[in-house]
């Protein structure tokens, strides 16, 4: 009897134990079941329903050419967001010679890439399409005008972050280093900045011949580039550059060889709806930089104070004017006061323009004002720092020289002068308040 109580007892405790095993495999089978119905629902309402920001225009559209496209990005380009971080390099991404793509299906598939990254809710609930050119939108159009190594390669790439931005670097680059201040040449630069903010490439061979033998004309427009990258082809060519151009909301351009008087008629015209950002610098920051430079000292308008800070006092001048006649769409910012407060001071800059503090730019400001990385064209600096290396590194005569050209335009911008060689080198502040009067 004791043997066969203990034999039941074992039974029992057997039947128990493979029924809990059951128990757990129906369990794990049901979870793996719900998971499995759950990721067929995601990829079911990623496939085929649409974004938060779509409109009727920019609906994706269900093209083979564009799956190769989002296949071939998937690969090169990884989880990055499209456009990628300023200060990326794209150069090892491959070429795509694919004669069944078109220019076409590269716009379509731009168009998606926009939309997802667009965000109306930023723009106060503007649709995409009243804001991009080819649906007769109206872009936010911003241009910052300044000279050599004021900085403005690190705000151009402040507003290059904005998602939905198509940015046009230095587009009179192939003026060489020259200051245009009116004629002979400022009649085609006109020409040539309002053809390319209208989104026109045509009669602009002087500059695509340029861009074809200098990649660095296009290169810093990130989301140009990538598409440049993979289909070299169509790069340069006016039929797609106009249509690539036409299918963002944002515009940005900034320009190093365009005194500030000059941009009156663009401003003027309020068809381009554009907003201007007048970039100073202190002159001896600026010349001490163009040092580095091997392309500045053959030409005066670049490397001699006198000529530079003559400069800076006709752009003190127009500035009054200006910004009397245009208070809403001019402004002026100091490269050392956006150094010091680059977080308030980007805010006003986006606020002027009209655009907003997106997380992108947050990330960018995050990421690039920090640390000193890379060459003297890098735009990772430690940005309370930056703006004053001149003080450490130039002589005191040579800085007595510089002060000498520019008494004029040195106190009507509020740069103090260094009055000695020891106050120069004991972290001398040379900034003090200005005005226009």
């Amino acid at each position: 009897m004791e043997k066969v109580g203990l034999t039941s007892a074992a039974s029992t405790a057997t039947s128990a134990r493979t029924r809990e095993r059951m128990s757990r495999r129906k369990n794990l089978a049901g979870l793996c079941a719900i998971a499995a119905v759950c990721i067929v629902v995601l990829y079911a309402s990623q496939r085929y329903t649409s974004n938060n920001y779509s409109t009727e225009y920019f609906r994706p559209r269900e093209r083979t050419a564009n799956q190769r496209i989002l296949n071939s990005h998937n690969k090169y380009y990884g989880s990055r967001s499209y456009g990628g971080s300023s200060g990326t390099s794209y150069d090892s991404y491959p070429s795509v010679h694919n004669s069944s793509i078109s220019i076409e299906d590269v716009l379509n598939y731009q168009r998606v890439l926009i939309e997802a990254s667009f965000d109306e809710r930023s723009f106060a609930g503007e649709k995409l399409k009243d804001l991009t050119p080819e649906t007769d939108g109206r872009p936010r159009r911003s241009i910052i005008i300044t000279t050599w190594r004021s900085g403005s390669t690190f705000l151009g790439d402040i507003l290059n972050a904005l998602p939905g931005n198509y940015y046009h670097y230095e587009p009179l680059l192939d003026f060489d280093i020259v200051q245009i201040r009116g004629p002979p040449n400022d009649s085609v630069a006109l020409h040539n900045l309002r053809h390319l903010l209208r989104c026109n490439y045509n009669e602009m061979e002087n500059y695509l011949d340029f861009g074809r033998t200098h990649n660095y004309l296009f290169s810093h427009n990130t989301r140009l580039w990538q598409q440049c990258l993979r289909f070299p082809q169509f790069c340069y060519d006016p039929k797609f550059l106009g249509p690539f151009c036409q299918l963002f909301p944002l515009q940005s351009m900034k320009v190093v060889r365009l005194r500030a008087a000059l941009v009156e008629p663009l401003l003027e015209d309020e068809s381009l709806n554009v907003r201007v950002v007048l970039l100073i610098r202190d002159p001896r920051g600026s010349l001490q930089s163009r040092r580095h430079r091997v392309w500045c000292p053959d030409h005066p308008d670049c490397y001699d104070p006198v000529t530079v800070c003559d400069d800076m006092q006709r752009d003190y001048e127009a500035a009054i004017h200006l910004s009397e006649r245009f208070p809403k769409r001019f402004l002026v910012i100091r490269y050392e006061d956006l150094s010091l407060d680059t977080y308030g001071k980007t805010k006003e800059i986006l606020d002027f323009y009209g655009l907003p503090f997106h997380p992108e730019v947050k990330a960018f400001l995050d990421t690039h004002t920090t640390q000193d990385i890379g060459g003297v064209s890098s735009t990772y600096r430690d940005s309370k720092s930056a703006p004053f290396h001149w003080t450490k590194e130039l002589t005191f005569d040579y800085v007595q020289k510089v002060q000498e050209s520019c008494v004029s335009a040195m106190r009507n911008w509020g740069y103090r002068n260094a009055t000695s060689e020891r106050e120069l080198y004991d972290d001398f502040n040379p900034l003090l308040k200005y005005r226009f009067s």
